[in-house]
């Protein structure tokens, strides 16, 4: 789970300076107060939190499934428990303390030049018009995966349980010799 939402915060954090400018070397790096602005166009911090409880939703859902089809005698109980967990810890992040840490990394690779550029963008009709549709596009771009990733987490875990056989099996075939 905590892989999910920091590869969400990368996806951000790498397709922010796609619609930015080319920059002249002399250009100023952006500010502080820069970044902010350029945060609350973005509405940065209501994305991350869309992004981040359709990630989990969606993710949970995942692993439910998984985990019923690889423990059967796995309750509703139990997986509620664990969805239960995801959603206080979703309740529970610093989204303020971790947006703080990525205004140095945006000044890093910004200048004010970037930032402006970016600024004016989603300040028209149509750069509002993605920061709008870019929830559901999420959404609907990870529900068209959905079926790979669940795949994926199967093979992952059948490879994990092989591993894990395969290790047992090492183990007892050492202890056996000595």
């Amino acid at each position: 789970m905590k892989r999910i939402g920091q590869l969400l915060i990368l996806v951000i954090l790498i397709g922010g300076p796609l619609w930015t400018q080319e920059t002249t070397s002399n250009d100023a790096p952006a500010t502080r107060a820069d970044v902010e602005k350029l945060f609350t166009t973005l509405h940065i911090h209501e994305q991350i939190r869309s992004i981040m409880e359709i990630s989990a939703k969606q993710s949970m859902q995942t692993v439910r499934e998984s985990l019923k089809q690889k423990l059967p005698n796995v309750t509703d109980d139990d997986l509620d428990r664990a969805t239960a967990m995801t959603d206080t810890l979703l309740k529970s992040m610093d989204l303020d303390g971790m947006l703080n840490d990525m205004i140095p990394v945006y000044q890093r690779h910004l200048t004010k030049s970037d930032v402006a550029a970016m600024s004016a963008f989603y300040e028209t009709p149509t750069g509002q018009k993605l920061l709008r549709e870019q929830p559901a596009m999420t959404a609907e771009a990870m529900k068209a995966v959905q079926p790979r990733m669940e795949k994926m987490l199967s093979n992952l875990m059948d490879q994990a349980e092989k591993t894990a056989r395969e290790s047992v099996s090492h183990s007892q075939s050492t202890n056996n010799k000595n």
